[in-house]
């Protein structure tokens, strides 16, 4: 394990919450891939491959820590994790490491891992507006925000999928950044979720990652347009930024 995977594995459950866990490996160290599994991976790059299998790695190591035995989780056609029944999950990748989190019942939530380098400027107003960018928090200029802004959104998304199966873009969401505390709201209704929902959840600094944890209102959960309830990564986004990096 790198030095990296325990400290973001232990924060990630510290933003969730009891029932959550959390694993995390290093891409590159992910093991093979089940036949099901492999079979979405047949014509990715070796890259995108290696961080898929970590992923999948980490997301079996929760499974066996939340008691259950370790399964497959092959991706659906909307390209999102097919979860066991009766399991929430959310996976994400940085640089060098790949983070499954895991719970049983409870909301669907999201988790981002990212760089906390600033945001490339040249992104900014596609991402957030300038009254997301001047919230103050210690420590962060505008860049970082920009940053913590779009992991805030990413993770949001993850978390309002399973019951709304809607494809948002950045202008969808207004973030709310406080020390440690996030707010996502809703600008237009997604599926169950009305216009004004709040998402809420935590960030940390770790090192050089950000990570960001968002959970969906807890009554949402019972709504399911055709997707599990337990699928909180997102499918293709053709108005998102990151492609990869969400399953």
């Amino acid at each position: 394990m790198s030095d990296a995977a325990a400290p973001v594995a232990a924060r990630i459950e510290a933003l969730g919450g009891p029932g959550l866990v959390a694993c995390a490996v290093p891409i590159g160290a992910g093991g093979r891939l089940a036949p099901e599994e492999a079979r979405a991976m047949a014509r990715a790059v070796p890259a995108r491959r290696a961080e898929f299998a970590a992923g999948r790695c980490a997301a079996r190591r929760a499974m066996q820590r939340l008691g259950r035995a370790a399964q497959t989780v092959p991706m659906r056609p909307d390209r999102s994790p097919h979860w066991p029944e009766g399991l929430h999950g959310s996976i994400s990748h940085d640089t060098g490491l790949a983070v499954a989190a895991l719970c049983q019942g409870g909301a669907a939530f999201g988790i981002d891992l990212a760089s906390a380098a600033p945001l490339d400027r040249a992104l900014w107003n596609e991402i957030a507006t300038p009254q997301e960018l001047d919230q103050g928090t210690t420590g962060f200029d505008r860049g970082e925000i920009a940053r913590l802004v779009f992991s805030a959104k990413e993770a949001a998304y993850k978390a309002q999928f399973p019951a709304s199966g809607a494809v948002l873009g950045f202008d969808a969401m207004r973030i709310e950044v406080g020390q440690g505390g996030l707010v996502a709201r809703l600008m237009r209704e997604a599926g169950p979720y009305a216009a004004g929902t709040a998402f809420r959840g935590g960030w940390a600094r770790i090192g050089d990652r950000l990570v960001v944890l968002m959970q969906a209102p807890a009554p949402a959960a019972a709504a399911q347009p055709g997707f599990a309830s337990g699928n909180t990564a997102s499918p293709g986004r053709a108005r998102m930024v990151r492609r990869a990096g969400v399953s």
